[in-house]
């Protein structure tokens, strides 16, 4: 059936200039050293034809703002789109989840904002309007979340719509978690991570042809490199410089971490809105997102070890429809105390923390299983290593403290079965544990490798909806009766579950 409502808005027009500022530094700022460096027109003529490229740009962003346009009717919204190929998109109110609005920093500066309207389908794009007046975003929310509650979903006309009619002041939210400032400060100190220090060699690996042309400097000069450590180990200047260079990679990679964390969870806020969590973050770009509790098949709570020893956990949700990522992995409480995941898992009504010290160790074989996995391809690609570069044999030295991380996997994989959810343990780095639903669950399969038969031990693999395979809440080596009779118990309290629902 063909949708009979009318596409009589546009979106705002500072969407012209939002889209041509995006895109100048991908197609306008290359453009004048291009024509100085490859004619005779020089410099002048470069920013010639730079103009002329940015006209015909913003004449292509004028013409899509002209030709797009969107309509919202009384039980859906509608969307007309392109120029050539006109493509006309219905989305039904009964099949949005919400709608989320982002206020990117141009976007603010003009004062508009992105909305996206989620429908917990595949495609991230189906429903996306950039950009729209903050009122008028509000607005949009207002009547899809009136029409949910069974009112009236009337939407203001186009001139009310500009004239910026107030949209309805929103209640029933309550707070359950905030990070001030203090907070994002102190997650991003402890979010630091060594692949910031990588990013400084990254750099380095850019500036290599400028260093060999300018400095005569050749990073990949191998005995330059040798030279340096042999006169650093007879001057103590050259190690006090080794030393601060090392520092200040560290203060480097510390102050980017901290950065990173500021723009992404600046202002964050959790709040609980009837079926829904709203969450709120961002410095530069403002972002509002929604997640619908009956939309969430597992929990996570992952921890660090130092993380772990000042009592700082990362709260989290795997949803059905799609997340930031596109996997559905959607944050709740990046940088939380225990205490303060209790209330936002108990306002689901489904997910608890599970109740120590309950949680059984897998089998001891699992030690055996994980010695052979973690030290078998490190200790043939040194010995490969070693016949073209005998040093390599040193690496051996490092394979004891794989081993141990081996050997502690066992301690920290747990599991327990308590009445309706499964808890799951795993991770010694980078610790995590799934809080999964019985009645989240997809299937369930015993699973028994070539060396798990000889040990005697099983596998437990559970699926649930749109979790990704490392994320998943699998229990490895449990001993092969164990699984069977855990498997056998987790298909008796689903039927139960679910003739419970029938009745």
């Amino acid at each position: 059936m063909v949708s009979n409502i009318v596409a009589d808005r546009r979106v705002h027009p500072g969407t012209i200039a939002i889209r041509f500022l995006k895109a100048a530094p991908r197609t306008i700022l290359a453009v004048p050293a291009i024509i100085a460096v490859a004619s005779n027109r020089g410099v002048l003529g470069g920013l010639a034809v730079a103009a002329a490229v940015g006209l015909v740009a913003l004449l292509f962003q004028w013409l899509h703002w002209r030709n797009f346009r969107y309509g919202v009717g009384a039980h859906e919204i509608v969307i007309e789109s392109g120029l050539l190929n006109r493509n006309r998109r219905s989305i039904p109110f009964d099949r949005v989840q919400d709608v989320d609005i982002e206020r990117a920093l141009l976007a603010r500066i003009f004062g508009l904002a992105k909305v996206r309207i989620e429908t917990g389908a595949g495609g991230k794009d189906e429903g996306v309007l950039d950009s729209v007046t903050t009122g008028e975003a509000d607005r949009l929310r207002a009547a899809v979340r009136a029409w949910r509650v069974g009112e009236s979903a009337v939407f203001p006309d186009a001139e009310a719509g500009a004239a910026g009619v107030a949209a309805p002041i929103e209640t029933g939210r309550a707070l359950l978690f905030e990070m001030p400032l203090s907070r994002v400060l102190l997650f991003g100190i402890f979010d630091f991570s060594l692949v910031y220090i990588g990013g400084v060699f990254a750099v380095l690996q850019t500036l290599d042809d400028p260093l060999k042309t300018v400095l005569g400097i050749d990073i990949y000069d191998a005995g330059r490199w040798m030279g340096i450590a042999d006169k650093a180990t007879h001057s103590r200047i050259s190690v006090a410089a080794i030393v601060l260079i090392s520092v200040l990679a560290i203060l480097l990679g510390a102050v980017t971490s901290v950065l990173r964390v500021l723009a992404r969870d600046f202002g964050f806020r959790l709040s609980a809105e009837g079926d829904r969590f709203r969450r709120e973050r961002g410095l530069l770009t403002r972002t509002e997102a929604v997640i619908a509790k009956k939309r969430v098949q597992l929990a996570y709570v992952e921890s660090g070890p130092i993380r772990r020893l000042f009592g700082w956990f990362w709260l989290s949700f795997q949803t059905l429809g799609e997340g930031n990522d596109g996997s559905g992995h959607q944050v709740a409480a990046p940088f939380a105390r225990r205490d303060e995941i209790d209330p936002i898992l108990a306002e689901t009504a489904r997910f608890r923390l599970p109740p120590a010290p309950e949680l059984v160790m897998v089998s001891q074989r699992h030690i055996i299983r994980a010695l052979i996995r973690t030290l078998s391809l490190p200790t043939v690609a040194i010995l490969v290593a070693s016949i073209a570069w005998r040093p390599a044999l040193f690496l051996l030295v490092l394979l004891p403290l794989l081993g141990i991380l081996a050997a502690l996997e066992r301690r920290f994989h747990r599991y327990a079965l308590d009445g309706d959810l499964l808890f799951v343990t795993r991770g010694v780095l980078k610790q995590r544990l799934f809080v999964v639903p019985v009645s989240s669950m997809q299937s369930m399969n015993v699973v028994r490798g070539w060396l798990q038969r000889r040990l005697g031990v099983a596998s437990l693999a559970i699926d649930t909806a749109g979790a990704p395979m490392t994320k998943s809440p699998r229990i490895i080596d449990l001993p092969l009766e164990a699984a069977q009779a855990l498997a056998a118990e987790i298909s008796a309290r689903r039927r139960v579950m679910r003739d419970a629902r029938r009745a």
